[in-house]
């Protein structure tokens, strides 16, 4: 056999053997960070919003048959564009649409995981094209699929989902290097795919993945002619905006959505976006970062000490160091460094070439730039104080000593320096990622639904009302029986605001969390009447005044009260909004109810609140708080009874830690000073009711320096409750006619008043009273409705996503141009013979 074929047969075992065993590596190390009988994702993020939005995604296809539906029943209704953030056009989400006998959690692990290893396969023969060692390409490969960013494929599985798609790319980027074609208008197909991809996966991600693959390509395409560059650089520009118009159909009306609704986030200080990141947990350990260890800052060190690389490299560090690049990558929202994941290719390929450099002897190790490197970790572990602390003393360590004994004792114990080169480029890596999973909370594999869907079509057949979970608000907000079934509460980065001031700041729903993003439900009689909620779903001791139990089950109940209001009505009891806006709290929480508030009525119904002040016990409630969690019971000096006892304080706390005060089941949080989106719930306030009377309060302080001034309560009669003005409407069959119309029935109004409804105001609507087109309105402060005159009437709603039917044609338009090319790439390559 001559040399070559030697050199070919043992570079093809090599990336035999390597990317097997990566997959076994990478397997191990899933199969070790997951607790035995639990699931590959989160409590909180992957299962509350990522399993159970792709779920109702599937379900709401199922029931409509649509996959790019206009409108969604959760949070009170809206563009179903508002959580489209999640990726409903994802191949994962999109394959569950057709297999609705498989979990949805189950498709999603599964995808994860496949993701996780492609990415690292498709590292190690990126690496290879570019002739690195096999050895060194496993190692950077190892480092990927280890990294503390890939915590996130079981929590925030936006954050790496697009990260194969983006190798893909850089793939891509290297062929057009390559490309011969001098057509300016025939994109890169590659390119193209490689963006849209990424786009559809995690369209937010999509400007730090453009900014990486340009950097990459700029600093590819040196060595080539001022013309090549031109002419390359229009065709990249090209596959990009190619890539961003096929994409319309989701990117347009998405838009639409985003620009109605307002986000509470901490604004970063001017101090802040200018400062440095010294603890670069950009780079390091984070899984809110890139997750490397060590190794991987130590390699880009001494990458900026070679000619070749230190621009690339020199930029890579500022964007790693400086808060500004964050800023701006991050759209200005906050100074997070979770923008900088698209970059971790790039290091690692500095970082592959590196070590091969080390162990080919062409680089010298460099001691000053290994103490440089251990500066982070200290104030990492001063400042943040991570619980995997141990291991990143471990992994500076091992740094220290590889380095030390490369540069004194290489040549007399080369065992030495194999043992600590493999701590610090497996051993410690596989330990971080291990030491990062245990911080986890992994989901059960049992199934922790009390009832089925079967059983909830049964007790609960009215579909026009709504149907709540009070239960498990974390992990219910979002998850539906069915894809018809209509719930107040949504759990969505996207949201009506709103919607989310009459939520939080009218009806002063409790906030359980540390953030106001969640609008989750909870016991509120003014909330459940309002919103229609007919049908609810809580634990046993937590049903809110005017319900009867329908069914319990494992600690759970079905509860209903037929006397909500509708989901659309007549109404002759009207209020104007700049006098309901003249009222206080919580003069302003009865009138909500009983009367309808609408910008300009021709007539106005008075009405006078029945809430009465009551006295609290001085000692009722503990002026200082505990160090630690406490839990009190204390008695009322009277008797709640067909009442609603509502109970608000305010709560001072300057600490970095959220705290809570929970009352009879009912939870109110104030987020922390460090929270990135602050819920700002310094009153607590609780609606407290029960079918039977109580008398006790059980009340569980969480630990934290807080004080609590301004208690007061009032007790309002249930019947007061009432809206006296309500006209039914009576709703028709739409049956296959249904698409876009949401209401569609008869009503006979006694005199002039409004037609309401609470689906939550949005652009979009569409309203016809007897054929004619009307002018829709805001009443209720959140809600559709519109003027109508006395007597019958037929009225149609109808709701349009804003910018669905445009981002359809253009997305068509750039796949018939996209297909055009394709047809006259093959026949020239058919005609020449190279097909």
């Amino acid at each position: 056999m001559n040399t070559r074929k030697l050199k070919f047969s043992r570079s093809f075992r090599s990336d035999l053997f390597f990317p097997l065993f990566l997959t076994v590596c990478i397997l191990g190390l899933i199969f070790l960070s997951v607790p035995s009988g639990s699931m590959f994702g989160s409590e909180v993020d992957w299962l509350c919003q990522h399993v159970v939005i792709a779920d109702y995604m599937r379900k709401q296809f199922l029931s409509s048959g649509s996959l790019v539906p206009d409108y969604m029943h959760l949070g009170g209704g809206g563009s179903f564009f508002n959580i489209s953030y999640y990726g409903f056009l994802r191949p994962d989400v999109l394959l569950s649409c057709f297999l609705p006998h498989i979990s949805t959690a189950v498709i999603l692990q599964i995808y994860a995981i496949a993701e996780i290893l492609a990415g690292t396969w498709l590292l190690y023969f990126w690496l290879r094209r570019k002739h690195i060692r096999a050895f060194c390409c496993f190692a950077a490969s190892f480092l990927y699929g280890c990294s503390g960013c890939m915590f996130q494929a079981h929590r925030q599985i936006m954050f790496v989902n697009f990260l194969p798609f983006l190798l893909l790319t850089f793939f891509a980027a290297d062929n057009l290097c390559k490309s011969a074609d001098r057509r300016k208008w025939l994109p890169h197909f590659g390119l193209t795919a490689g963006f849209f991809m990424i786009l559809i996966h995690s369209f937010y991600f999509f400007p730090a993945c453009f900014v990486s693959v340009s950097l990459y390509l700029y600093f590819q395409l040196k060595t080539h002619t001022r013309s090549e560059k031109y002419l390359l650089w229009k065709k990249y520009l090209l596959s990009v905006a190619l890539s961003l118009l096929l994409s319309m159909v989701l990117l347009f009306p998405t838009a639409l959505a985003v620009l109605e609704t307002r986000k509470s986030v901490r604004a970063a200080t001017f101090l802040e976006i200018l400062a440095p990141n010294l603890t670069m947990d950009s780079i390091l350990y984070s899984p809110y970062g890139c997750g490397l260890s060590l190794i991987c800052l130590y390699c880009l060190f001494l990458s900026i000490h070679r000619r070749k690389t230190r621009p690339f490299s020199l930029i890579l560090l500022c964007l790693l160091l400086f808060d500004i690049c964050y800023w701006i990558l991050n759209g200005t929202l906050y100074v997070r460094p979770k923008c900088l994941i698209p970059f971790l290719p790039l290091i690692l390929w500095m970082t592959a070439l590196t070590i091969e450099e080390i162990l080919l002897k062409q680089i010298q190790h460099s001691l000053p730039l290994a103490l440089v490197c251990l500066v982070p970790v200290l104030i990492q572990c001063l400042v943040k104080k991570p619980g995997y602390w141990p291991f990143m003393f471990l992994d500076a360590l091992f740094l220290l000593l590889f380095v030390l004994q490369e540069l004194y004792l290489a040549d007399k114990c080369k065992p030495l320096s194999a043992l600590l080169c493999s701590m610090v480029l497996f051993i410690t890596p596989g330990l971080l990622y291990l030491s990062t999973s245990q911080t986890e909370q992994f989901p059960s594999l049992k199934d922790s639904s009390s009832f089925t869907a079967t059983e909830i079509n049964t007790l609960c057949p009215d579909s026009d009302s709504r149907m709540d979970i009070l239960s498990r608000p974390m992990t219910s907000t979002n998850y539906v029986y069915t894809g018809t079934q209509k719930k107040s509460s949504v759990y969505s980065s996207v949201s009506s605001y709103r919607y989310s001031q009459l939520f939080y700041d009218i009806l002063k729903m409790p906030v359980s969390i540390r953030n106001r993003v969640a609008l989750n439900a909870d016991a509120n009689p003014f909330q459940e009447y309002l919103m229609g909620v007919r049908y609810i779903q809580t634990n046993t001791g937590k049903i809110p005044i005017g319900y009867r139990i329908l069914a319990e089950k494992n600690g759970q109940v079905l509860a209903e009260n037929d006397q909500v209001l509708p989901l659309a009505y007549g109404s002759t009891a009207l209020i104007s909004e700049e006098s309901f806006d003249q009222l206080s709290y919580p003069e302003n929480l009865d009138t909500i109810v009983s009367r309808t508030i609408v910008s300009n009525p021709e007539k106005e119904t008075s009405y006078t609140s029945q809430m009465k002040s009551c006295t609290l016990p001085s000692d009722l409630f503990r002026q200082n708080a505990p160090s630690t969690e406490k839990t009190d019971k204390k008695k009322l000096p009277f008797t709640v009874k067909d009442q609603v006892l509502l109970l608000f304080f305010h709560v001072e706390h300057q600490g970095a830690q959220d705290v809570s005060i929970t009352i009879n089941g009912i939870r109110n949080c104030l987020s922390g000073a460090d929270a990135p989106y602050p819920n700002g719930n310094t009153e607590f306030t609780y609606l407290l009711s029960s079918p039977e009377a109580f008398d006790t309060l059980r009340i569980k302080y969480s630990a934290g320096d807080y004080k609590l001034s301004n208690i007061r309560a009032y007790l309002l009669p249930v019947s007061a409750i009432h809206n006296p003005g309500v006209v039914p409407f009576h709703s028709s069959d739409l049956g296959d006619s249904a698409g876009n119309v949401l209401l569609k029935g008869s009503l006979n109004m006694d005199q002039d008043g409004y037609f309401v409804t609470s689906f939550v105001w949005a652009d979009g609507y569409t309203a016809f009273v007897d054929g004619e087109k009307v002018t829709p309105e805001c009443v209720n402060k959140s809600f559709l409705g519109f003027p109508i005159k006395k007597g019958a009437h037929e009225i149609t709603v109808e709701f349009h996503a804003p910018g669905k039917t445009a981002g359809c044609v253009i997305s068509l338009l750039a796949f018939i141009y996209l297909l055009f090319c394709g047809c006259l790439v093959i026949r020239r390559a058919s005609s020449t013979g190279s097909l």
